[in-house]
């Protein structure tokens, strides 16, 4: 019977594969059997493809670091807002008057702002920074209790959160560049089972000096790979036969 890779076979299995077979029939040269150089460039090509797929999903993925830097970016911007707010009860009169110019700044550009989505949040927060930077605001945020601080370390986080969203961003349009791993373990399974492993059985037999070796080896990686989706293909069986059964 053939040697060829089930076709249950996942992602990261047919990788594995291929990293292993490029590995044992790179250690020979065998630069002057040209279909077997072309198919070989052709495996490492397109498993070099897979392997930047599957590492380009599993590092791309901004949606838990977005959670925790909008969390820090919402508590900065409510300690800022009630830093504000409370400046507008202090006592001083002329002090609460001008803590009420500020609270009318950032009424201006939605109190609620960190509600907000993140592009949403991420550009009224720098316009409200503009607004406060101006000179006249600027010199009535400096004389507020407890304010000037916030605002800077608000400056930060926007910015930390700006930065990520945009990466975020640029991650998604780059990913609709990105082969599906799924769809790209097709064509390494194919390449193997079309081409490659074929030919090395065929030489394994005409000449075994140089093929014989690297063919029994991958034999087993093949063998060892596909026994493990048989041993799982089994358990799903049993598993969904005991649950109609549970079910009647």
């Amino acid at each position: 019977m053939s040697l060829f890779i089930l076709s249950r076979t996942d992602t990261n299995e047919v990788g594995s594969l291929a990293v292993n077979t490029i590995k044992e029939l790179q250690k020979r040269d065998r630069s002057a059997d040209l279909y077997f150089s072309g198919v070989l460039e052709k495996l490492v090509k397109e498993s070099t493809i897979l392997s930047d797929a599957v590492g380009f999903i599993r590092k791309k993925d901004f949606t838990e670091q977005l959670i925790e830097t909008d969390e820090l970016f919402d508590r900065v911007f409510q300690c800022a807002k009630q830093f504000v707010h409370a400046n507008t009860l202090l006592l001083d009169d002329q002090m609460a008057q001008k803590a009420e110019k500020i609270w009318l700044k950032f009424s201006a550009h939605n109190i609620n702002l960190d509600r907000l989505a993140y592009e949403q949040q991420i550009f009224l927060t720098d316009s409200l920074l503009k607004e406060l930077a101006k000179p006249a605001n600027k010199a009535i945020v400096d004389e507020l209790i407890g304010l000037p601080a916030q605002i800077e370390l608000l400056k930060v986080h926007n910015s930390k959160l700006s930065d990520l969203f945009q990466q975020s961003k640029e991650a998604e349009a780059a990913k609709a560049d990105i082969i599906a791993p799924s769809t790209q373990k097709h064509v390494v399974r194919d390449i193997m089972n079309k081409e490659l492993l074929p030919y090395l059985e065929v030489m394994g037999k005409a000449n075994p000096d140089l093929y014989a070796e690297s063919f029994a080896l991958i034999s087993e990686f093949v063998n060892s790979i596909n026994s493990k989706v048989r041993a799982r293909l089994s358990r799903n069986e049993k598993q969904n036969k005991e649950e109609v059964l549970e079910e009647n």
